[in-house]
């Protein structure tokens, strides 16, 4: 797994972050629909637990939030599953353990990034994917659920007719990415990027991302996308804040993914 750089937004002062996000905050309440705002949490890239996976995790245990875990099937082994299992602690019900990819690897020789990508064959897919799907099944058992998430959050509609075939009842990628979800296999995707914005500049981050907050809020509809890989010590402390904030605020009602699809 390569180095992934911290975002510029991450560089700000954790003072100046609160600061800036709190007198944001009461305008932002102003837009949540009368009928509420459903929100979740989705981390991506699971399979290597070290110090900044555990102390993600620690966030999201002591504000009570769910979190789904897309995890990478080759990246993980059975010593790994164990150290994965006793961070999360013996209560395994805020997480949604799911399947991220197979490999996690660009397959495509130009344009965008894709594991499972237009230039792929789709019995090379299907293989792929399941082979993916029974080693989680075999190291997760009953906590594996059967969820979706593709890297980099596209992939074609051979992909999707195969996590169909293969009992996958949910796919998460990005919000308004073609092509469209297949019937039987719903999208619930993020919105929200909190560890990947590309900006150089840190206050022009912040306000990319109060943007893609308000959006999502008006859209009744936010899903967050965290990168643990990413976090330093200022985003895990704005981190906290933002679930102290968002359970706080009336209108929000944070899911576990796998209540959404009801």
């Amino acid at each position: 797994m390569s180095y992934r750089p911290v975002s510029s937004i991450w560089k700000n002062n954790i003072s100046t972050l609160i600061e800036s996000f709190d007198k944001w905050w009461n305008n932002l309440e102003k837009i949540i629909p009368e009928s509420g705002c459903d929100v979740f949490f989705r981390a991506d890239d699971i399979g290597y637990p070290g110090r900044q996976f555990s102390e993600m995790i620690e966030v999201f245990k002591s504000n009570e939030t769910p979190l789904s875990l897309a995890v990478v099937p080759a990246w993980i082994n059975e010593k790994r599953t164990k150290s994965l299992i006793d961070t999360l602690g013996p209560d395994l019900q805020l997480w949604c353990l799911h399947q991220h990819g197979y490999r996690h690897i660009n397959c495509e020789k130009k344009g965008k990034k894709y594991e499972f990508g237009p230039s792929r064959d789709k019995e090379k897919i299907a293989a792929e994917l399941t082979r993916g799907q029974q080693k989680l099944s075999r190291l997760l058992g009953k906590n594996f659920c059967p969820f979706f998430t593709p890297p980099w959050n596209r992939c074609t509609s051979e992909a999707m007719s195969c996590l169909a075939d293969l009992g996958f009842i949910a796919i998460s990628r990005s919000i308004n990415v073609s092509p469209c979800p297949l019937d039987n296999l719903p999208d619930l995707p993020i919105n929200i990027d909190l560890h990947t914005i590309k900006e150089k500049n840190p206050a022009s981050g912040i306000a990319i991302l109060k943007t893609q907050i308000e959006n999502a809020v008006k859209n009744d509809y936010a899903g967050f996308m965290l990168h643990h890989q990413r976090m330093n010590k200022t985003s895990l402390l704005f981190l906290d804040f933002l679930l102290k904030k968002i359970r706080s605020t009336p209108g929000f009602r944070i899911n576990d993914i796998r209540e959404m699809l009801s």
